[in-house]
């Protein structure tokens, strides 16, 4: 989740999450054949707005956000594993209801596992909502 957090930053997550907005740093539940896991991504999307990416940057009904984000390689614009086949720059999508947009604020391959290769993520899979670091500082303005 760089630059967000750094690497071997510590946060603290609130479980149950409460009211959710767009841009909160939330933990969701994902498994896979390896396990169980639990992963830190930005809530992009809530029910019925419309998400797209253009260069990395997330619209949220048609408005440019100002998370912060960072492209680590940007040859690496296409995995087989993403839904879209630009991981970088994608059309609009309309969050159903009862789901989410999860996204990494590294968007390469790196970023896995999240909306873009994943899909719509069911709001019952977020667990906690991550406020502050270990230090105090808040990972939201």
């Amino acid at each position: 989740m760089e630059p967000t957090l750094r690497a071997g930053e510590y946060f603290l997550v609130w479980s149950p999450p409460g009211t959710l907005a767009r841009g909160d740093l939330v933990v969701f539940r994902y498994e896979d054949e390896d396990g169980l896991f639990h992963v830190l991504r930005r809530l992009a999307g809530l029910p019925g707005d419309t998400v797209a990416m253009r260069d990395g940057m997330v619209e949220v009904n048609g408005v440019p956000q100002p998370w912060p984000f960072q492209i680590i390689a940007p040859a690496a614009r296409r995995s087989p594993l993403a839904r879209p086949t630009d991981l970088y720059t994608w059309r609009l999508r309309v969050v159903p209801p009862d789901s989410v947009v999860l996204l990494s604020d590294t968007r390469d391959m790196v970023g896995w596992p999240d909306s873009r290769f994943l899909g719509f993520i069911p709001r019952g899979e977020i667990v906690g909502k991550a406020t502050r670091t270990l230090k105090g500082r808040r990972l939201r303005e």
